[in-house]
């Protein structure tokens, strides 16, 4: 057996390596006996016999393990191999209790060779001091009056309400008297993904028959896993039904989320309690010693969030005064030294915004630091995670974080905070999350059509082990560099580091660029096979040349003067920018990455193109490269690159309204166009009217990029479409029919003879997917929570213009601010905003009134107002100026607005 079996193997543990079947068994039994027993007397709720037997059956040893039922013992089978793989997962420590409840999650079913083990949460309380937070918090409102009414009457409820409107604290309050009453109390938090029907088993196994007979399973943040709802409520069945367990449900939610439930069978039906968070608030207010002058400013301060208003209550009574969100901020990181923890703080605010959780055992070099700060009572420890609190305390502490702090900006991009937390959370935490994106619009609304972004993913793992398994045959990908550069994005991203490496070890011996003064990229002996497809393309472009009847090519470049070769190396050149660019963390070499760049400022030619002027699409591709590489329009060759992009064709560029391939069939003018706009936005440009224009006319191409074999194609369209948009929604449909033809095409794969770059197909595909979902998952998470983690969309330059232009703010005398005074206005700038943006998330999605239409519109002018205005804000300012971002603030925030450090007016000079 293995060294270091998992606790709960002892006996297992000690035997030899060479132990026998009925060993292995025999030792398993004692150890799953050992862990099932209680003292002397008592029974667990559901409770194993001692009478656990080896037996073989189906030509397979195993266990049989009867466990207590109302009619008869029902009987569960474990498998030697599910034995033996179970004690050597250590890493998700699967005990023998853990074994047991898999098995029993499954209702019977054999757990043979095949099965692979994963976490099982534990379904704990939260700990005492959560609990007396909990307390502290609750308070008797018609909510919750509401909930005891529905569990006194038998029913399951769900308590649905915003966030921080005391829904935990009330659940909590509810468990408190269950356990008085002698009740048992099952706790999940649906936040964990490791949280499912094998938790809810193995704490019946683990805990005590209780007094009473009757059982409360809370399953909070219900909506956090939405992919888990049928397999939680088939196991609910199952144990009221099999095994006569008397299981009251209390779960916490959003509407959108309880409106999903009642769609669903009646069996499964969860009565729908609204908790309102000004109810708590205006109850926390009346039980505290703030007087009424000062509760409305400390109403407004809260929006609704009872710890905000709970934490304002005490702040009052320190401060001798109402707090400001400033003072939140800095009460929220108060104590926080050095940049440890400043990472974690930051880090855990990020994900939630998102409400998502750290693991204790995913914190790494951060777990000493939130040791330090749970201490400080700045985050808490709940259910084996870390996490930060409300979403709006996690807002507070980001805005602290961004003004405050010198910290390393490199942990300050809080997207790639909560990328990487779901690709490092593993394949259950990506399904929860993309399962809540496809079906919920807001904590209010249920979405109309589904994003099928769970379905896609799936498709994506699929084609990860795929591509990982293909990669393993032939990590060179028929010594084709543009198929082994593409395979290794995907498999990056889809978390196959391992792959990615593989890959890279052959890409970097076949190709060197560290030769002082070197031009472009040089193949290591000979080139790699893809140089073939670029005889292929100057074939394609003496037939398009043929076309034109002697007419010259827009770029004044016919096929036969270009030179294949270094079109083939400039094209080499991005390819190699991007792979080394976004190489996984570990593996990652700047020098490498500073070498190309050197290389690419030297290859580019004086115009800004990268050879050959006639093909577009070769430049397209460095500058992809360079923004893999972290590079943007502040970059020289980048900035002269996009440019040449946008040069009309009568200027010597080769845009035309839309950008035409220059080689034929290979790359059309519409995957030429994507690509084009792709990187002019990756790299920073702003929506221009030529990129527009090009915009309009590509999505008015549907019919050429739908077209069945042009997959890639496709892919570039909808990556370009969502990058230009920043809507997701446009995207759906044709999301829905790349995956589809993907998912076929995984199945029985096919070379189209007649689209040349076939073999690219797969690999640029499944990369190109994989970079679309994310981003459709970075866009709809910002619309699902009502927050965009940078500060926002910039709004377009010409509504501002239009609205404010700064010429039209009136030219008075100047007043000089202090640095304190100008830091406090741009504090409340960001208040302003921070009120705007909440306030337009709550009322944006797909189904719109006319009303709210025009309020949405209204928001955005004051949003475009206080651009404006906040851009003319700096130490020498007008008095008018700052009367308008006042008045603005008074008009947005309310009571909440902050009295501003005002400057001594100027006296008017004498005549």
């Amino acid at each position: 057996m293995p060294d270091g079996t998992p606790g709960g193997w002892k006996a297992l543990g000690a035997l030899s390596p060479d132990a026998d079947a009925f060993e292995v068994l025999g030792a398993a039994r004692q150890d799953l006996l050992a862990q099932a027993s209680l003292p002397e007397g008592r029974r667990a709720a559901l409770h194993v016999f001692p009478e656990v037997t080896v037996e073989f059956a189906g030509g397979v040893h195993g266990l049989v393990v009867r466990v207590d039922a109302p009619a008869e013992p029902l009987q569960v089978w474990l498998s030697e191999a599910a034995v033996r793989v179970a004690s050597a997962s250590m890493s998700v420590g699967v005990t023998p209790l853990v074994l047991l409840s898999y098995a029993l999650a499954e209702w019977g079913e054999p757990l043979g060779a095949g099965w692979r083990p994963k976490r099982v949460g534990h379904a704990q309380l939260p700990n005492q001091t959560t609990m007396d937070y909990y307390a502290r918090l609750h308070r008797i409102t018609p909510g919750s009056s509401k909930v005891d009414e529905m569990l006194e009457a038998g029913h399951d409820v769900v308590v649905v309400g915003d966030h921080g409107c005391g829904k935990s604290a009330l659940v909590a309050n509810v468990v408190e008297q269950r356990l008085a009453g002698g009740d048992g109390v099952v706790w999940l938090n649906l936040s964990d993904p490791a949280d499912g029907p094998a938790s809810i088993v193995l704490a019946m196994l683990e805990q005590e028959r209780s007094s009473s007979g009757e059982y409360l399973l809370v399953l909070e943040n219900l909506h956090a896993n939405l992919p888990v709802r049928n397999e939680l409520f088939d196991c609910l069945e199952r144990l009221r039904s099999d095994f006569g367990l008397r299981l009251q449900v209390l779960a916490t939610s959003w509407k959108s989320a309880a409106e999903i439930l009642r769609r669903g069978e009646p069996t499964r039906a969860l009565t729908p309690v609204l908790a309102e968070g000004r109810e708590l608030v205006s109850q926390l207010l009346v039980d505290s010693d703030i007087d009424e002058a000062r509760r409305p400013r400390i109403r407004d301060l809260a929006r609704d969030d009872a710890h905000i208003a709970l934490t304002a209550i005490d702040l009052s009574g320190t401060l001798g005064r109402v707090p400001t969100e400033a003072d939140l901020e800095e009460y929220y990181t108060r104590e926080v030294t050095g940049a440890g923890q400043q990472e974690a703080l930051y880090r855990l605010a990020c994900l939630g915004v998102l409400e998502l959780q750290m693991a204790v055992r995913e914190a790494g070099h951060l777990r000493e630091p939130l040791q330090q700060l749970r201490d400080a009572g700045l985050v808490y420890q709940i259910d084996g995670a870390y996490q930060i609190g409300s979403r709006r305390r996690a807002q507070l502490v980001m805005n602290r974080a961004r003004n405050q702090w010198d910290a390393d900006r490199r942990w300050r991009r809080p997207e790639r905070i909560v990328w990487t937390h779901l690709q490092r959370g593993g394949e259950r935490l990506m399904k929860a999350t993309l399962g809540r994106l496809d079906s919920l619009i807001s904590p209010d609304e249920v979405r109309r059509d589904r994003l099928y972004l769970l379905t896609t993913w799936e498709t994506l793992i699929r084609l990860g082990r795929s591509l990982s398994q293909r990669s393993a045959d032939d990590p060179t990908w028929g010594d084709n560099l543009g198929a082994a550069v593409f395979a290794a994005s995907a498999l990056h991203q889809l978390n196959h580091d391992d792959a990615w490496w593989a890959i890279a070890e052959r890409v970097r011996a076949r190709w060197t660029y560290d030769a002082p003064g070197c031009t472009l990229p040089e193949p290591v002996g000979a080139v790699t096979a893809d140089v073939a497809d670029f005889a292929e393309i100057q074939r394609s472009m003496a037939q398009e040349d043929a076309l034109l009847n002697g007419a010259p090519h827009l770029a004044g470049m016919t096929a036969d003067e270009v030179d294949s070769d270094r079109m083939y190396r400039n094209w080499v050149l991005g390819l190699l920018l991007g792979f080394e660019g976004s190489a996984p963390a570990r593996f990652r070499d700047q020098h490498r990455i500073d070498q190309l760049v050197e290389v690419a400022a030297r290859a580019q030619e004086a115009d800004g193109n990268f050879y050959p002027a006639r093909v577009p699409w070769v430049t397209a591709r460095v500058v992809l490269g360079l923004c893999q590489a972290n590079l943007r329009v502040d970059h020289p060759v980048v900035r002269d690159a996009g440019n040449w992009l946008l040069r009309r064709v009568s200027d010597g560029g080769p845009f035309d309204n839309w950008w035409r391939s220059g080689t034929g069939t290979w790359n059309r003018e519409e995957a030429t166009t994507a690509m084009c706009l792709s990187a002019l936005v990756r790299a920073g440009m702003p929506m221009r009217p030529a990129m527009q224009t090009a915009h309009t006319w590509l999505m008015g191409r549907e019919r050429e990029w739908t077209v069945a074999g042009r997959e890639i194609d496709l892919s570039q369209v909808l990556e370009a479409n969502l990058l230009c948009t920043e809507a997701a929604s446009v995207t759906r449909e044709h999301l829905q029919m790349l995956f589809q033809r993907t998912r076929t095409d995984m199945k029985a794969p096919t070379l189209l003879p007649s689209a040349p770059e076939e073999r690219l197909r797969i690999p640029f595909v499944a990369a190109q997917l994989a970079d679309i979902v994310w981003r459709i998952v970075q866009l709809e998470s910002l619309k699902l929570y009502g927050e965009v983690l940078n500060h926002g969309r910039p709004e377009p330059a010409e509504p501002r213009e239009q609205l404010v232009a700064p010429e039209t703010i009136p030219t008075v005398i100047g007043v000089p601010l202090t640095e304190r005074q100008l830091q406090a206005w741009r504090r409340g700038a960001e208040q302003i905003e921070s009120f705007l943006r909440d306030r337009i998330a709550k009322r944006d999605g797909p189904m719109q009134t006319p009303a709210v239409q025009r309020a949405i519109r209204e928001l955005l002018d004051f949003r475009a107002e206080l651009a404006a205005l906040t851009a003319e804000l700096d130490r020498d300012v007008s008095m008018d100026l700052l009367e308008r971002v006042d008045g603005l603030g008074r008009r947005i925030c309310g009571a909440a607005w902050p009295d501003l450090p005002w400057p001594e007016q100027p006296t008017e000079p004498t005549q």
